[in-house]
């Protein structure tokens, strides 16, 4: 009975190598954005608007603490959206990298499978 080889991937599938690096690096921004928006904004956020009235805000003097939770809250709010748009960025690279391999998978399997099928009907 013959046996069939099978060659190693070729730099066709590199995709497959490189889509777990993508698609990791792209839920850990999405993760770390979603956990900076619900333990740094949030409480920020009901601090400086919940607790404060407008009078005491508006009123608040350089330096207090009322301007450093804006200036937090002014930070963030310019650093997050940017930070989950690449990190779902990152993760829809990692998808296509992936998807992209197929049909050279898929080709490769055909070139076996037509090397090996006249071998099946002989036993």
């Amino acid at each position: 009975m013959k046996t069939v080889q099978v060659p190693p991937l070729s730099r066709d599938t590199r995709g497959l190598k490189l889509f777990p690096i993508f698609t990791l690096l792209g839920w850990l921004l999405i993760g770390f954005a979603i956990l900076a928006a619900i333990l740094i904004v949030a409480p920020t956020a009901s601090g400086y608007w919940g607790a404060n009235a407008k009078e005491a805000r508006d009123a608040a003097a350089l330096g207090s603490a009322l301007l450093g939770q804006l200036s937090t809250l002014a930070f963030w709010s310019k650093f997050l959206p940017p930070l989950l748009f690449l990190g779902v960025a990152s993760f829809i690279v990692g998808i296509a990298l992936e998807f992209g391999s197929i049909p050279a998978i898929l080709d490769r399997r055909a070139a076996l499978l037509k090397q090996a099928l006249p071998l099946m009907g002989s036993s």
